[in-house]
């Protein structure tokens, strides 16, 4: 295994130490947080050499009509010595609820996926959240709100006439449907449209399925698609316009 995949391995197992230090201290009292991590990895050797590494976790903390939410996904792959994925995102949002259903937050994120030429990516965005469903086992939140981006191309890329730095509008949904306390089923979708290059439209989802092995042990499905509606050229050609990740192995919950 290489250095930087057993680091990425480290890092996914350090995220999901705090939930669990947290939850056992707070066993006998309400809890006013969610948290959970997942980890997962594959290796094959002989005729072909592949590796592979997904992590991650969410964690969101609701004080006095304020709600603190956290969350970071990674994907990592080398395919005969060479890395064929290299994937981070993730990002901090503050909430300050309005109404039971109406609040406004201010969100910043990082992403960076190297196959698509992206070196970094940082955005700042603010809003309106909206909890168009909310029931026992159905949850539905709705945004809406604007962004500035600012990313920095990979310099093996070409990127004449593709914006670095960008205003954007938001609309961004997020579905949760729980089977039981570990079980559910969610999809996040949000939409970037760049508000300077119409082109250049930013849009990504998230589908995961999770099914329970224990109360607090689940097995993790996910399917990330990341689109850019105006990639950038690399030996004269232009990258795909989506990327897609797909991802399995243990989550956490607390």
């Amino acid at each position: 295994m290489s250095r930087r995949l057993l680091s990425v391995a480290l890092l996914g197992a350090t995220v999901a130490a705090p939930g669990a230090l947290h939850a056992q201290a707070a066993d006998s009292v309400k809890k006013n947080y969610e948290f959970s991590g997942n980890l997962g990895f594959a290796q094959t050797g002989g005729n072909a050499d592949l590796m592979a590494l997904n992590a991650g976790n969410k964690y969101k903390y609701v004080l006095n009509g304020w709600t603190f939410a956290q969350d970071l996904s990674t994907v990592y792959g080398e395919a005969d010595g060479r890395v064929n994925a290299n994937f981070w995102n993730g990002g901090v949002k503050g909430e300050r609820a309005l109404t039971p259903r109406i609040g406004v937050f201010l969100a910043t994120r990082f992403d960076r996926n190297v196959l698509q030429g992206i070196s970094r990516r940082f955005e700042e965005g603010f809003g309106l959240s909206i909890k168009a469903i909310e029931r026992p086992k159905d949850i539905l939140g709705v945004t809406l709100g604007a962004s500035v981006l600012q990313t920095t191309f990979l310099g093996s890329v070409n990127t004449v006439n593709i914006p670095r730095n960008f205003p954007a509008a938001r609309v961004g949904a997020d579905y949760k449907h729980l089977f039981s306390k570990v079980a559910y089923f969610q999809q996040i979708l949000e939409l970037l449209p760049n508000l300077e290059t119409s082109e250049a439209l930013l849009a990504n989802s998230e589908s995961a399925i999770v099914a329970p092995i224990s109360t607090n042990i689940g097995l993790k499905l996910g399917y990330i698609v990341r689109y850019n509606g105006l990639p950038p050229v690399r030996n004269g050609r232009s990258l795909k316009k989506t990327d897609t990740f797909f991802s399995s192995g243990l989550t956490f919950s607390y």
